[in-house]
């Protein structure tokens, strides 16, 4: 796999910027949620809630082996997780848990 160079990375940032913003205009969680099903394809909407899920395993107390195994993720994407998951300023973190407050 080919290595990510700075200068992709300095111009994903900004259209990160430029999407983040757009996502902040929309008004609730329908209008966000038909926003990323128009913007991702079905198989990238299927590893975007992998991610999702993953977060809430984690916080939940699953091991990063049975999340591996249950979601089909490798390990790195887990520890990547598990990173966010302990980072009490997480706003991961943070989106993960105010979910489960409905």
């Amino acid at each position: 796999m080919r290595k990510t160079t700075p200068q992709e990375v300095a111009a994903a940032r900004a259209d990160i910027a430029e999407l983040s913003a757009a996502v902040a205009r929309l008004r609730g969680a329908a209008e966000a949620e038909r926003f990323l099903a128009e913007l991702f394809t079905p198989s990238e909407c299927v590893e975007l809630s992998k991610r999702w899920a993953l977060m809430r395993e984690l916080l939940a107390g699953k091991s990063q082996r049975a999340i591996a195994r249950e979601l089909g993720l490798s390990l790195c994407k887990i520890t990547r997780g598990a990173k966010y998951a302990r980072d009490e300023d997480s706003l991961f973190r943070r989106a993960v848990l105010g979910s489960r407050r409905g």
